[in-house]
């Protein structure tokens, strides 16, 4: 045990002061800032084994704690309001390496005697490669983040998403020296599990995800407190693209959860998961309205598709989510404290078996208005051809390689990602039945696919003079003429804020179609230039808009996507024009919307013959 000292720290640091500099070496009118030297014994555990780290694995190279070479230690001062951080090196180590001491440099004006503070093991980066930081961003925010998406499942790697903290006195000895009253006895921020997962008819597992109530995509550690805050939960759904994923064919696993009420699920995929429910039937599934229609002020926005029916539009373009089988098992609801371990004991993890659970497929509302299904990679009006499988001589797109899927044909509405369509447009009720809307409810009422009609009608296209009068149109008079402007217009969406659409990338271009009561000022207002093309004669390069000024406008936006040719597995034209589906019918045929990035040529086409049962894009709409 050191010998410690207790002398006032701002007497220690004048004494120093005097001693060491002359008339000669003082920096006037400012003086250097007077360092100490701080060093720190920490640790998971101290004389009292009890008091260690709730994880036990204490046997040597087994401890995920156990100090190596460059470790740090982050001490966090708070001053005036101020943070600040400063490093602490390791310099050397107790047999076990799990208690080691730390060394490093730490300004005599922040430090009073007897006062406590924290200090932080933050852990090592994502890849495991060095330890990291806190920057400057995060002592403004008072925080830091933890990403808990890439976890190992690896007890080794446990330093890469938790964070241990403790708390201790700083006193002062002689020579510009200071030390802890005491070890820091450091604990787990976070709480963590032992888990080992096996399929209930021993199916072999290929790999395992994990999600639920309570489980997060990251964490925010308060450098205040210590408290840890989840961050973008990954949600109760199955869902290859957002659970955390531990690497394949690992079954035996560690997992960092964020202290709280827990709920996970852990899936076990296998060789079937999706080619065994391709072609489940979707189930149907009903959505808030409050997040599911475009509103304008404080109501759903009106849109007239015909002189006596109005309709509201949804905040997105339909897509359909895949079906999946996989082996489940889910725990109960339990509010895991930080720094507990979660198992069945020592070295033993806590065993569970799943039970094959389908996921049955369903369709839902893109996020946003203008996202879109389609590989990103495909941005520049080129073809992209999907990935399919082949399942009872029929051939879909692979849901193992694409989560969603928006281009289908009309009347696949129970097997969507079929390629080759046989629908018959033998009459309105089989059509009508046929409408994907029936599987996409909100409100607990039905949603449907517009007409071509209700199409044109939305968005007449004649000249300005021949416009009529009604709610899809502004008229005004200036003079003795008489002034008309269809009530949409198209545009593109200006992601890098220079006015002008890039290709490389390519900016996205779509048609931007007001809401009924929406004046024209405020129209012109969703533009980020001051005189935007209205109606008819606009065209999409010359009209930048934003994201956020279409989020906030309460108008539709309707993107150019692309499509795909009936029995293909193939998109092509993504960007230069939309093909949306209407519910209109031509012999047995059913009719679709074309939309294109300029006025030239007919760009509300009506299309029976040309390409007839290719996949198109779907906006939902719902009656007043």
């Amino acid at each position: 045990m050191k010998t410690k000292i207790l002398l006032p720290l701002i007497c220690m640091a004048i004494s120093i002061f005097t001693a060491s500099c002359s008339s000669d070496d003082i920096e006037s009118p400012e003086a250097k800032e007077q360092m100490l030297t701080l060093t720190v014994s920490a640790g998971t555990e101290d004389e009292a084994p009890a008091s260690r780290a709730v994880l036990t694995e204490s046997e040597g190279s087994k401890s995920p704690w156990k100090w190596e070479t460059n470790d740090q230690l982050m001490l966090v001062i708070t001053n005036a309001g101020q943070k600040t951080v400063h490093t602490l090196t390791l310099k050397s180590t107790k047999p076990g390496g799990l208690s080691g001491e730390f060394e490093g440099q730490v300004p005599a004006s922040l430090i009073t005697e007897n006062s406590t503070y924290r200090f932080f093991y933050i852990g090592k980066t994502t890849d495991g490669s060095t330890d990291r930081t806190i920057s400057a961003s995060d002592l403004s925010a008072g925080k830091f983040n933890i990403d808990l998406t890439q976890q190992t499942g690896n007890l080794a790697d446990l330093k890469r998403n938790c964070v241990l903290m403790g708390t201790g006195k700083v006193v002062a000895t002689t020579g510009g020296k200071a030390i802890t009253n005491g070890s820091i006895t450091l604990k787990n921020l976070f709480a963590v599990a032992h888990i080992a997962i096996t399929a209930n008819d021993n199916t072999p597992i290929t790999k395992v995800g994990l999600r639920g109530k309570g489980v997060y995509a990251s964490a925010n550690v308060d450098l205040s407190t210590g408290a840890v805050t989840g961050v973008s939960e990954i949600g109760t759904e199955v869902d290859p693209e957002t659970n955390i994923f531990f690497p394949a064919g690992k079954t035996d696993f560690y997992v960092t959860f964020v202290p709280g009420s827990v709920a996970p699920s852990f899936d076990g995929y296998y060789a079937g998961s999706y080619t065994s429910v391709v072609n489940a039937r979707p189930e149907t599934r009903n959505y808030d309205a409050s997040k599911s229609f475009v509103y304008y002020g404080n109501a759903k926005a009106k849109f007239s598709v015909s002189d006596n029916q109005q309709v509201a539009i949804t905040n997105g373009n339909m897509q359909y989510v895949m079906p999946i089988a996989t082996y489940t098992y889910t725990m109960n609801a339990k509010t895991l404290d930080a720094n507990k371990l979660i198992r069945w004991k020592q070295l033993v993890p806590l065993k569970v078996k799943g039970t094959r659970t389908v996921h049955p497929g369903y369709y839902r509302l893109a996020p946003e208005q203008w996202e879109t299904a389609m590989p990103k990679n495909t941005r520049t009006g080129g073809t992209y051809t999907y990935n399919t499988v082949t399942v009872g001589g029929k051939e879909y797109v692979s849901p193992e390689v694409y989560r969603y899927f928006d281009l289908p044909s009309w009347g696949t509405i129970n097997n969507p990602t079929l390629i080759k369509n046989t629908f018959t447009a033998s009459n309105a009720t089989v059509v009508k039945d046929a409408d994907f809307g029936n599987k996409l409810t909100v409100g607990g009422a039905v949603t449907r696919t517009m007409t071509f009609d209700e199409w044109r009608y939305l968005m007449p296209n004649t000249e300005n003079i021949s416009l009529p009068d009604n709610n899809r149109v502004w008229s005004w008079k200036k003079g003795i003429i008489t002034h008309k402007r269809a009530k949409w217009a198209r545009c593109f969406i200006d992601e890098n804020g220079n006015g002008k659409r890039d290709t490389n990338p390519a900016e996205l271009r779509g048609y931007l179609i007001f809401p009924d009561d929406m004046t024209m000022d405020k129209a012109t207002a969703v533009f980020t230039i001051t005189n935007p093309e209205i109606g008819k004669w606009s065209v999409a390069n010359n009209n930048p808009t934003t994201f956020e000024k279409i989020k906030k406008s309460g108008a539709v936006f309707i993107p150019l996507s692309a499509y795909r040719a009936p029995g293909l597995a193939k998109l092509v034209q993504w960007g230069d024009h939309g093909n949306y589906a209407t519910s209109q019918y031509s012999g047995n045929k059913m009719l679709h919307l074309k939309i294109t990035d300029n006025n030239t040529g007919s760009f509300l086409m009506v299309d029976a013959t040309s390409e007839p049962d290719q996949g198109c894009m779907n906006r939902l709409v719902q009656n007043y």
